[in-house]
């Protein structure tokens, strides 16, 4: 079976071991004098060392006052510490150890002596008493084991650890059954504690015997999944996750996965969470417990915890910023608003009615004639505010130029007028007090210096007081969307509708067809229909803003060029702030994520890459793909996976390795069957859109490492 592939290999960094936190790191406090301290000159090298001496010598009191006071020098003084200082300190360090480990292989002997037996055996057997353990011996044992433990710490020592003497120990107390490691992980967990932290110490410079192999490959897995000791898998944890580099390591026992899954319900504590979420990197790094994992009928509930931790420890955050410099602008009026239409609309009266003066002054009379209305029309917001902020004579005279225009068959009762400017500037916002009638009428000679005010005698003989010359514009900015824009039309105004407005320009501009536009300030060429509908108004206006931000060195005059597509994008207003909000989980000093939740996407990238890569390769053959090309594709997506080339016995051995465990059930070019596929996908996507949430609101860098998630 290829080599599982590490933490290391990934890039990332393995979850800190537990037993990498001590003193000697300079993290822990430091603590009071112990009463066993030994005095550094105790600690001379060569073979008189008094220490060793009374370990060597079996008297039990001597053993008793040494190893307390190896367990503190070897705590305190790492530097002096040095095994290759004393002969053989190894062996009698081990010693204890050993006794301990026999009288547990005579326990576990009568174990497997009393075990299956029945009638007359059974009964023979019941006149052995029960084992009796000594617990000076397992006390002592704990304190040789605490003493290689402390020297682990120092890489001087960790070679000679690694000798035969330990090594062999180590394989015998792992050689006992299992049900009595699991009892005395209950009854005697110290020793045993220590044990696995020299074993991780230890484990850069251990050869993978084929003994070793067996213990970090079945045995200490199955260890795992049996205890539901947390201190115990805090130590197991990270020795199964180092073992995955030895390539001659054995599959793991099946019930792993399912065990490191439901471990993840239960929320454990920090540590032993990314513990978990580790070996699950590692196992489903390989195709085979990928689809294992895949394939489980309850893979929808463990989806949707794991996509719950990618929340783990997040907070919320949220920052503003002012708009960079470079982004900002200056306001000005938008030329489609309705603040500049009405401002157009007014310059173009005011060109009427200069227009109709000169012709007065020239001719004595005035020669347009337009249709008047019989009442006030209405004024754009924009010019109501303006002329209610004005103060007379001003007010009143602007207020005429927008309401009236000349007419030379038109008159005006003068009780109608003064009643309009009242009626007017009878709101709120108006900052100055109306006029009287007789001002008001005064200003009509100034504002439409055609109009007068007279008597007029009707058909009846009564005399009326008029102001002739002028009357009530006729329209609205409503009717006046629809006025044509065509240059040097002579009948601009009546159209209604779109449909009007088209008519007209075809009717009186199209014949024959211009060679380029017309339309107000518009140039186009060469013109057509097309081109003529992007003039035309709509029969609902859109809602369009009065004001626009453009660049400061950006001229306000372009924006009324005819070719708007030459313009630049209108940047960010200086009083706009950029704002966000998300949230933030672990990351380093490099602000890359790290912590659970970025352990629990690189396990759903890892689940998400698989299932892709077994639907893609199971398409039936009608999708014009033969068996031959389906491996080859095969092989193009693991060798795109692991960016390694696939030779064609591993390919082999990986597929035969399917078929035997999915019982020849399987697909023969997938591994999983079709039902499996199936269900795998549909609890992907149905956890898509939440994960599309993290995606969107995780400013932590999650994102990169969830894009297999999508697209089911």
């Amino acid at each position: 079976m290829p080599a599982m592939a590490t933490p290391a290999h990934t890039g990332r960094p393995m979850a800190p071991l537990p037993h990498t936190l001590s003193s000697q790191n300079g993290t822990a406090p430091r603590k009071a004098p112990s009463p066993y301290a030994p005095d550094p000159r105790e600690l001379q090298p060569g073979p008189r060392n008094r220490f060793f001496l009374s370990l060597r010598s079996g008297i039990e009191s001597e053993v008793d006052w040494a190893l307390p006071r190896l367990v503190v020098a070897a705590f305190d003084h790492p530097e002096q510490f040095s095994l290759d200082s004393w002969p053989d300190a190894l062996g009698a360090l081990i010693e204890w150890p050993r006794k301990w480990l026999e009288d547990l292989e005579r326990e576990a002997a009568l174990l497997e002596a009393r075990k299956g037996q029945k009638g007359a055996a059974k009964e023979a057997l019941a006149i052995i008493p029960e084992w009796t353990r000594d617990p000076n011996v397992t006390a002592r044992a704990t304190n040789s084991l605490l003493v290689l433990r402390n020297a682990s710490f120092s890489g001087t020592n960790i070679k000679l650890i690694c000798r035969s003497a330990f090594l062999n120990f180590v394989s015998r107390f792992f050689a006992l059954p299992l049900e009595l490691i699991l009892e005395v992980l209950l009854r005697d967990p110290e020793p045993v504690q220590h044990l696995l932290v020299v074993l991780q110490s230890i484990f850069p410079h251990v050869a993978p015997t084929p003994r070793l192999t067996t213990i970090f490959g079945t045995i200490l897995p199955t260890i795992a999944v049996e205890t539901r000791d947390f201190g115990i898998l805090n130590l197991l944890l990270p020795l199964i996750i180092s073992g995955y580099i030895w390539p001659s390591l054995p599959p793991p026992p099946d019930d792993l996965a399912p065990f490191l899954l439901t471990l993840l319900t239960l929320t454990p504590p920090a540590p032993l969470l990314d513990l978990t979420l580790d070996l699950l990197i590692s196992l489903t790094q390989q195709p085979t417990y990928a689809r294992m994992i895949l394939s489980y009928p309850n893979v929808a509930a463990y989806l949707r915890n794991i996509v719950m931790l990618l929340e783990y420890g997040a907070r919320q955050t949220q920052a503003s910023w002012e708009a960079p410099p470079a982004f900002t602008g200056v306001t000005v009026p938008n030329p489609a608003g309705g603040a500049a239409q009405a401002e157009a609309a007014s310059r173009r009266r005011a060109l009427e009615r200069d227009s109709a003066q000169r012709q007065l002054r020239l001719t004595g009379t005035l020669a347009s004639n337009p249709e008047t209305a019989d009442h006030a029309p209405n004024i754009s917001p924009s010019i109501r505010a303006k002329l209610y902020a004005m103060k007379e004579p001003a007010r009143s005279i602007n207020w005429m130029h927008e309401t009236f225009t000349y007419s030379a068959s038109s008159q005006l009762l003068q009780v109608t007028f003064w009643h309009a400017y009242r009626n007017f500037f009878s709101h709120p916002s108006t900052v100055e007090q109306l006029l009287s009638a007789s001002e008001v009428i005064k200003n009509v000679t100034i504002a439409f210096p055609g109009a007068s005010a007279k008597i007029w005698t009707d058909e009846t003989g009564t005399n009326k007081f008029v102001i002739a010359g002028m009357g009530f514009r006729k329209g609205s900015d409503e009717s006046d969307r629809f006025n044509c824009m065509w240059r040097g039309c002579s009948l601009p105004r009546g159209c209604l509708n779109p449909v009007e407005l088209l008519q007209h320009v075809q009717t009186f501009h199209l014949s024959p067809t211009p060679a380029s536009c017309a339309w107000a300030t518009c140039q186009h060429s060469t013109f057509n229909l097309t081109h003529l509908l992007t003039h035309l108004p709509l029969s609902q206006p859109p809602t369009i803003p009065d004001d626009v931000t453009i660049e400061a060195s950006f001229p306000p005059q372009r924006l009324l060029q005819p070719v708007i597509t030459t313009r630049p994008v209108p940047p960010l207003s200086r009083a706009f702030k950029l704002s966000f909000q998300g949230y933030v989980t672990p990351s380093d000093n490099r602000r890359n994520p790290t912590g659970c939740a970025f352990l629990a996407a690189l396990v759903l990238r890892n689940l998400a890459k698989t299932l892709k890569a077994e639907i893609a390769v199971s398409l039936p053959p009608d999708h014009g793909l033969t068996q031959e090309a389906k491996q080859e594709k095969k092989r193009h997506l693991l060798e795109e996976r692991f960016g390694l080339p696939i030779p064609d016995s591993v390919l082999k051995e990986e597929e035969e390795e399917e078929r035997v465990a999915d019982g020849g059930q399987g697909d023969v070019d997938g591994g999983m069957t079709a039902k499996n596929r199936e269900r795998a996908r549909q609890a992907f996507a149905a956890l898509e859109e939440r994960i599309l949430q993290v995606v969107e609101k995780n400013v932590s860098g999650l994102a990169v490492y969830l894009g297999e998630a999508f697209g089911w």
